[in-house]
């Protein structure tokens, strides 16, 4: 239980209770002194209940709205930096979908590069088999011109023999 001096204290918990009953009290016998006035005085027209009138502004409540102001900038500062923190972030998902686009883009153009690898590949082994196939033709015509060279050989020879016949026989006459 808080001593007499603890209970006056205006930071201290129990001082805080104290000065709200006191304010509390102010407003009550504040309302029935005007509710007994208006009970004497002839009512023309209906009076409002007596609202409770703000105690005199006490180091407490300088407390509190300082506390309040605190708390406004705070939350004022909050928003800033969550409105920051929000353009940030739009700023990274942009950064990540032209990241991703470029990445799509670097992907298709890989893609295509691969089929152009593969077209090279197919062009490349066709090229192969038609040297194949011409080295083939060429190994006939390597056998042809062995055999034309051998059937000329003889035709030359037979050719040389005639000659010689012919003039043998022509000499001899």
């Amino acid at each position: 239980m808080p001593t007499a001096s603890e209970a006056n204290e205006p930071g201290s918990e129990s001082g805080k209770r104290s000065d709200d009953r006191r304010g509390c009290l102010l407003a009550l016998v504040t309302g029935v002194a005007g509710a007994q006035e208006g009970e004497q005085e002839t009512p023309r027209r209906a009076r409002p209940a007596a609202a409770a009138r703000p105690a005199a502004p006490s180091a407490h409540a300088e407390e509190d709205r300082a506390l309040l102001r605190q708390l406004a900038d705070a939350q004022r500062s909050l928003g800033e930096q969550v409105q920051q923190l929000k353009d940030v972030l739009e700023a990274l998902r942009a950064d990540m979908a032209s990241q991703k686009d470029e990445g799509a883009a670097t992907e298709q153009e890989v893609k295509a590069l691969r089929d152009e690898v593969k077209g090279l590949y197919v062009e490349s082994s066709g090229v192969k088999q038609q040297i194949d196939s011409l080295k083939d033709d060429i190994g006939g015509v390597n056998s042809n011109v062995s055999g034309f060279r051998t059937y000329s050989g003889f035709f030359i020879a037979v050719m040389i023999l005639l000659l010689a016949v012919i003039f043998v026989l022509t000499i001899r006459r």
